[in-house]
């Protein structure tokens, strides 16, 4: 069948969860989670084989546990938001500090910590697809207005779609995300053998605590320079790319791609930069699904979304969403031999 699913437990807040499985005709397969629209694992064939291409853990309580985000759809604001707050219409909002002095990933009522309701499945063989609701109360978090959220998961051929939609009752911040921690070798070992290509040539300069100062920095030439493809043993902790695509249309933000298992894998977005992180801060020795076991660069996120503490930043590409629009961030995961 192209979609099934199972209860998978329950939240603190005794909600049930769901597990869904998308599978196309192509063997791909999807599964996802209704706590944090997470994506739990995606089965990818390859040379006569299938590899499971994302991090992810067993069971619903490790990710209830989990502080790295795993596989999680973000928001309301991904990255950080400095000092936790921000003035919008001449009024403040005070948010969750959850690192530090600083507001990370929405915080504690972050939508990865909430359980999305199914709201539509298309049963299609060739390309099943599943969308999630969540509703976001005035308030919550500290984030004004009521929001609507949908995020949509559809598996055609050997691409994975997200695509999130919102629409909200009074202007506010919202710059999501999906934080999927990708090893295309499917073991949760050492990344070393990837290899990456970013679609950028700039980068804003970060302080300490990884916070923009507003300065645009050309990184040609530096260990941040990905036009090429270059090992990602190179590559940086936690690092935002500004993406020389047009950032209305869906087009290609990178390519990376495995020496050792053949796979390759196309990221097509119409967000303007991407935030590559190499998992430098997973514990060595964390269980994680199949028995695996991860740690420092066991994966690698590429998150595309707008430019991180935009909010603060007005000299940035705005994130603030106004009644009567829609917001649309569309992303393409795109699997291929090579």
């Amino acid at each position: 069948m192209p979609i099934s699913s199972k209860t998978w437990g329950r939240t603190p807040y005794r909600e049930d969860v769901l597990l869904i499985t998308l599978e196309n005709s192509t063997g791909c397969k999807a599964r996802i989670s209704t706590y944090g629209a997470t994506l739990t694992g995606l089965e990818i064939p390859v040379n006569g084989k299938t590899i499971d291409v994302v991090l992810g853990f067993d069971s619903l309580q490790e990710y209830i546990n989990d502080g790295n985000y795993l596989g999680a759809t973000i928001g309301r604001v991904a990255s950080r938001i400095s000092n936790a707050g921000f003035v919008l219409d001449d009024q403040k909002y005070q948010l969750d500090r959850n690192e530090g002095d600083n507001h990370l990933h929405g915080g504690k009522y972050g939508f990865d910590r909430r359980n999305w309701e199914v709201l539509a499945q298309n049963d299609d063989t060739e390309s099943p697809s599943l969308t999630l609701e969540l509703h976001c109360k005035d308030g919550m978090g500290g984030y004004p207005g009521n929001m609507c959220i949908k995020t949509t998961f559809t598996l055609s051929g050997t691409t994975l779609s997200i695509l999130h939609c919102a629409q909200c009752d009074r202007p506010t911040p919202l710059n999501m995300t999906s934080h999927q921690y990708f090893n295309l070798n499917g073991d949760g070992q050492k990344i070393d053998s990837h290899e990456l290509k970013i679609h950028s040539t700039k980068s804003p300069h970060f302080d300490a605590d990884l916070i923009p100062d507003g300065t645009i920095n050309d990184i040609s030439g530096t260990a941040a320079d990905f036009i090429d493809f270059k090992e990602l043993s190179d590559a940086g902790q936690d690092c935002f790319f500004i993406l020389d695509n047009d950032p209305e249309k869906l087009s290609t933000a990178a390519i990376t791609r495995s020496n050792e298992s053949g796979l390759e894998m196309e990221i097509r977005t119409n967000q303007p930069g991407i935030q590559l992180y190499t998992a430098d801060y997973i514990s060595s020795g964390t269980p994680g699904k199949n028995k695996l076991q991860y740690g420092p660069r066991s994966g690698f996120c590429l998150e595309p979304m707008g430019y991180p503490d935009a909010v603060n930043r007005p000299e940035f590409p705005s994130v603030i969403l106004h009644p009567g629009e829609e917001y649309n961030n569309s992303t393409e995961y795109r699997f291929r031999t090579f």
